[in-house]
């Protein structure tokens, strides 16, 4: 009895690697989507991916996961701004070149989960035609949602480029810095959501 049930789990576990082999690990762990969040200061920008129309910001949508994408933001009276759709791969990608070498890394490779989007989460400050230039606020929450993985891990190790060039933007004077380096710390541990997590730094330093 106890020799069936073993065989039972056996068995079992085999065919769950046979699955991961065969569809890759990415695909199933990740899925071939991600929910990726535009916003933009001022609101109301259509977005376009590859030149296909998603919607008007603020929004947050489930794209289907490819790499060499071109994102835009237009909005009448602003001027365009275009970006790279930014992709990395996939960590589930890595587990498939160990567990199912060839095989499931190509089953990833054509489903698109081998890639993932970093960032998820895009702010823009648009720019008047008129060329008047951008507000210091805008400018530094945009400069927050670009460089936030950079500045979590400065915040949480030595500051340096990236904390240096976001305390200049907020305009803290020197003998402020240590203190606010802390704020800043603080507020990046209680918003996760990394536009919420720019506004709140902006409305503290930038009235």
């Amino acid at each position: 009895m106890a020799t069936l049930k073993r065989n039972r789990i056996f068995f079992f576990l085999l065919a769950v690697l046979f699955s991961l082999v065969l569809y890759g690990c990415a695909t199933i762990v990740s899925g071939t989507t991600q929910e990726v969040t535009f916003q933009s200061e001022p609101e109301g920008a259509t977005v376009t991916v590859n030149g296909r129309p998603l919607g008007k910001t603020p929004m947050t949508i489930q794209l289907d996961k490819k790499s060499e994408q071109t994102l835009t933001f237009e909005l009448s009276g602003y001027r365009t701004v275009t970006m790279p759709l930014s992709t990395s791969l996939d960590g589930w990608f890595w587990g498939n070149i160990v567990i199912g070498g060839l095989l499931g890394s190509t089953t990833d490779g054509l489903s698109g989960a081998v890639y993932e989007y970093a960032p998820s989460q895009y702010f823009v400050s648009l720019h008047p035609l008129n060329g008047i230039d951008k507000p210091q606020k805008a400018k530094a929450r945009e400069f927050i949602v670009a460089g936030y993985k950079n500045i979590v891990q400065e915040l949480n190790s030595t500051p340096a480029e990236y904390v240096n060039s976001l305390l200049e933007l907020l305009e803290v004077p020197q003998a402020d810095r240590e203190a606010a380096i802390k704020k800043i710390k603080g507020l990046s541990e209680v918003y996760s959501d990394i536009p919420k997590f720019a506004q709140e730094v902006t409305d503290l330093f930038i009235k």
